[in-house]
C-alpha cells in the first residue's frame, strides 16, 4: 500500500510540473513578431525591454530571407533572445500590397531611423532611442544573438555610467569614451553635458576642441565666443603637442567644405585650413601629413582641378607608409589619365 501511495505521489508531482515545463519550452520555440509598432512600443514600455525593428522586403530581398533562414528563425537565436526583446517586422514588399496604415507606418519608421538598405535591424530602448543598427552577418543564430546583446549591454553600461556622472570622479579618458559613445548614439544633450564636464578634466584639450566643433557645426563659427575659444585652444598648445592645431584645422576645413558645396567659396579657400596646418606643422606631424595631402587632392579632383589634385597626391605618396603607397600610386595614375583625356 505504501509503495502504491508513493507511485501516486510521484505521478501527481509529474502531472503538476510537466505543464509548466512544456509551457516554458513552447514560449521559447518561436518569436512573436509584431507588425503594429504602437502596440509593440507599449509592450516594450510595460516590460522595460528593448525593441528590435526588422526592416525587410519579404518578396524581393534575398539577403533578408537569408537572414531569416540562417539567423532569426533558428532555435539558437530564439533560445538566446526570444524573452529579451520586443520584435517588430516592417515589410516593404514589391509584389504584394500592404494595408495603407501599415504601409504608412513602415515608411515613417524607415525615414525616422534613416534606414537606407535591406535588411536592417534597428535596436531601440523603450523610449525609442536608437542604440544600434546592424544588418546581415554570417555565423548563425547564436553569434548573431550575442552581437545584439553586446549592443544592448554596452548601451546599458553607458547609461549606468552617465547616471554616476554627478557623483563619480571620471578620468579624462573615461569621459572621452563616454563622449564618443554619446556622439555615436546621437545623444546631443549627453554630448553637451560631457563636454562641459570634460573641459575641467585631465584631458581639457580634447574637450575644448569638441566644444569648438559644436559651436562651428551649429553655425556659430563667426561669433565672438567661437573665435575666442579658437584662440584659447591654439594658445594652450603652441607646439601642437596634443594635436590641437590639427583638430582645429580639420574642424575649420569641414565647415569650409559646406560653404564650398553651396558655391560660397572656391576649393582653394576650402582647403586653406589644411594647407596652413601642413605649412606650420606638417614636418613634425608626419602621421597625418600624407592623409591631409590626399584629402586636399580629393577636393581638387572632385572639382575637376586635376593639376592641383595631382600635385597634392604626389606629395601624399612621398610621405605615405610603404603599405599605402601602391593605392596612392593608382590614384595618381587615374589623375594623370584625366589630365591627358581630351576635353
Amino acid at each position: 500500500m505504501k509503495q502504491l501511495y508513493t507511485l501516486f505521489f510521484f505521478a501527481f508531482l509529474f502531472m503538476n510540473w510537466s505543464p509548466s515545463v512544456q509551457a516554458e519550452t513552447a514560449q521559447n520555440d518561436t518569436i512573436s513578431w509584431h507588425t503594429n509598432y504602437e502596440k509593440a512600443l507599449q509592450l516594450a514600455k510595460s516590460s522595460n525591454k528593448p525593441i528590435l525593428l526588422f526592416f525587410t522586403g519579404t518578396d524581393w530581398c534575398g539577403w533578408c530571407n537569408k537572414l531569416e533562414k540562417e539567423v532569426l528563425d533558428t532555435p539558437e537565436f530564439i533560445a538566446e533572445v526570444a524573452d529579451k526583446l520586443i520584435f517588430v517586422k516592417l515589410d516593404f514588399p514589391m509584389h504584394t500590397t500592404l494595408d495603407p496604415l501599415t504601409k504608412k507606418q513602415n515608411e515613417q519608421l524607415q525615414e525616422k531611423y534613416s534606414v537606407r538598405s535591406f535588411p536592417s535591424l534597428v535596436v531601440l530602448d523603450p523610449d525609442q532611442q536608437p542604440i544600434g543598427i546592424t544588418g546581415y552577418r554570417a555565423g548563425g543564430g547564436e553569434q548573431y544573438a550575442h552581437h545584439l546583446m553586446k549592443i544592448i549591454n554596452e548601451y546599458s553600461a553607458y547609461k549606468q555610467q552617465m547616471r554616476r556622472l554627478g557623483y563619480h570622479n571620471f578620468s579624462g579618458k573615461e569621459l572621452k569614451r563616454l563622449y564618443q559613445k554619446a556622439h555615436e548614439l546621437g545623444l546631443t544633450e549627453d554630448v553637451n553635458i560631457l563636454v562641459s564636464v570634460g573641459v575641467n578634466s585631465d584631458l581639457p584639450h580634447f574637450f575644448l576642441a569638441e566644444k569648438y566643433r559644436i559651436f562651428v557645426n551649429s553655425g556659430q563659427i563667426n561669433e565672438e565666443k567661437t573665435t575666442s575659444l579658437k584662440q584659447q585652444l591654439l594658445a594652450s598648445d603652441p607646439d601642437n603637442k596634443y594635436l590641437t592645431h590639427y583638430q582645429v584645422a580639420v574642424i575649420d576645413f569641414e565647415a569650409c567644405c559646406e560653404d564650398m558645396e553651396k558655391d560660397k567659396i572656391p576649393p582653394s579657400k576650402a582647403v586653406s585650413p589644411l594647407v596652413d596646418y601642413i605649412r606650420k606643422y606638417g614636418a613634425e606631424d608626419t602621421e597625418n601629413l600624407w592623409r591631409l595631402n590626399m584629402v586636399i587632392s580629393q577636393v581638387f579632383l572632385d572639382k575637376n582641378n586635376f593639376e592641383e589634385a595631382l600635385k597634392y597626391a604626389e606629395s601624399s605618396y612621398l610621405e605615405a607608409p610603404a603599405s599605402i603607397q601602391p593605392d596612392i600610386s593608382m590614384a595618381i595614375k587615374n589623375i594623370q589619365m584625366q589630365l591627358q583625356a581630351p576635353n
